[in-house]
């Protein structure tokens, strides 16, 4: 089957013919870019009209969690944005009404999990357990804060998860406790695992369902490739089972999760045994030769507990969760095994510490050709900014959420000085902590970060070619030529062209996957093509 795609203005990301008018597609791959009058010589069996509309390559997402996103917005609980306790309890009792799935714990205990609730907007003592006890004494209650590394969790959720009044802070975590020494249920970082691991599983069919959801979302946003930031056991089986069924118009790079147990929803052990055992879930839009660790927290208040560095220019060791001899030994026995770690870095000394780490790694397994990754550079200190070309560590950036005022994140993601120190830069969405994966609003705040902003070109090189660069793909993905993967992306409007200030609002008109158009806007098939 040829299909000819016709009069557009395609930006192919190839430097020695960056732009074309036409493409041609046989059976998923790209045949030829080009001329109208080239492509449609070859005598197509379908011709396309794109009316003189953009056309890129399909938008590579460096960091989201799909089937959390799925879950959050399908079918836990939604709290209004701000709401005290009042409006908390009254959404939780809205959920309950019209929740579309249960949460079912062995014990029978029925789970109420949702979130996002905004520490300050509870007024002093008010963000405590006390109230959602009162509305929920038998009921298991767990939400999650606007960072998702913290939540607040009721008596009965303390209770099942084994938290009594004389437990211990773990390392990396903490149990607020109120004026009176008790505990409030706020638990901060690794405190939140055991309430975690006793929150039960969605039924599989509630998972393929959210997962499903999250993949239309994403096609309808023009991403084609992702990388998802924590895979889980129950995502890796949803994501085989619609691979299997052929319903993933998408290509998936897997980042199994090391060691957190709470974005993990497992035992340190149980992890573990995933991780070794990720070749049972390749398959083939799911790679599953890469892991996720997180080294610190977050950059937010009012539990800011980030790596930095101090006054002397040191790395706080003290806010790392990892040793540094068990991360370069996890590091070194990885990479020998081909895998790629993403380090969850959000604060510059957690950045330097994972530096160092990947310099010893070189020192030890040469240069193996795997190459490593730091999840959101938000802040990078000088003297580090020309390392991740030396150690080739990939950049990954998440501007989605730079400029949400309440995050307080203006001053971080060095676009510019990143990339003029030649480094490979990603991009990534984020999504659990964004409302969507749209990748236009962090498009058009790249252009307009000050002394940080980047141009088109470049952005969109970030958004595609080196998304597909970092995960190892760049052969058959990432760029608009011959022989690669038939995956791009049809514009409402000319990103090249337009003011910055009209960026955000870019619509997708098409998504190419493979060759078949898995989103189309006002399509009389409601949207979505077979």
């Amino acid at each position: 089957m040829k299909t000819a795609y016709v009069n557009g203005r395609v930006y192919t990301v190839e430097s020695d013919t960056p732009w074309a008018e036409a493409i041609l597609v046989t059976d998923g791959i790209i045949e030829l870019v080009g001329s109208n009058r080239r492509v449609l010589a070859s005598l197509p069996d379908e011709t396309i009209d794109l009316e003189g509309h953009l056309v890129i390559p399909g938008i590579h997402d460096a960091h989201a969690h799909l089937l959390y996103s799925g879950q959050k917005f399908q079918f836990e609980a939604r709290l209004t944005p701000g709401g005290g306790p009042d409006e908390v309890v009254a959404d939780l009792h809205r959920h309950l009404e019209t929740a579309p799935a249960d949460l079912v714990d062995a014990q029978g205990h029925r789970w109420i999990v949702g979130g996002d609730f905004l520490p300050f907007s509870f007024s002093p003592g008010k963000l405590h357990k006390q109230f959602l006890d009162e509305a929920f004494p038998d009921r298991p209650v767990f939400l999650y804060d606007y960072s998702i590394h913290h939540g607040l969790a009721n008596s009965k959720a303390l209770e099942i998860a084994g938290i009594t009044e004389d437990v211990e802070d773990p390392p990396g975590g903490r149990f607020v406790r109120d004026d009176s020494g008790n505990l409030t249920g706020e638990l901060v970082a690794h405190a939140r695992w055991p309430v975690m691991r006793a929150i039960p599983q969605f039924a599989d069919e509630v998972n393929l369902a959210a997962l499903q959801w999250a993949v239309r979302t994403c096609s309808s946003f023009g991403i084609t490739s992702i990388q998802e930031a924590s895979a889980t056991r129950a995502e890796l089986d949803a994501l085989n089972e619609l691979d299997r069924r052929g319903d993933l118009p998408l290509h998936v790079a897997a980042h199994l999760v090391w060691r957190e147990e709470g974005f993990g929803r497992a035992s340190a052990e149980e992890l573990e045994h995933v991780l070794r055992r990720r070749d049972d879930w390749r398959s083939e839009h799911v790679d599953t030769r890469f892991a996720k660790v997180w080294l610190d927290g977050v950059p937010l208040p009012p539990h800011v507990n980030n790596c930095t560095l101090d006054a002397e220019d040191q790395v706080d060791e003290e806010t790392v969760f990892v040793a540094k001899d068990e991360l370069v030994a996890l590091l070194a026995d990885l990479d020998a095994d081909g895998v790629t770690l993403k380090l969850h870095c959000a604060g510059d000394g957690s950045v330097r510490y994972a530096l160092d780490a990947i310099d010893k790694l070189r020192r030890i397994n040469g240069t193996s050709g795997v190459v490593h990754e730091i999840a959101h550079t938000a802040f990078v200190s000088e003297s580090d900014k020309s390392r991740f070309a030396d150690l080739d560590v990939t950049a990954e950036m998440s501007p989605a959420i730079w400029h949400i005022p309440e995050f307080g994140l203006g001053a971080a993601f060095p676009f510019r000085t990143v990339l003029a120190n030649n480094a490979r830069m990603t991009v990534g969405s984020d999504w659990i902590i964004t409302p969507t994966p749209n990748p236009f609003p962090p498009l058009q705040g790249m252009m307009d970060h000050g002394s940080e902003s980047i141009d088109m070109y470049a952005a969109v090189r970030a958004l595609t070619l080196s998304g597909a660069e970092a995960v190892g793909r760049s052969d058959t993905r990432g760029s608009l030529r011959r022989g690669k993967s038939a995956d791009f992306v049809v514009l409402d409007r000319d990103l090249f062209e337009i003011d910055a200030s009209e960026i955000g609002g870019t619509e997708v008109l098409r998504t190419v996957f493979e060759g078949r158009s898995v989103y189309v806007r006002d399509d009389t098939r409601e949207g979505q093509e077979s």
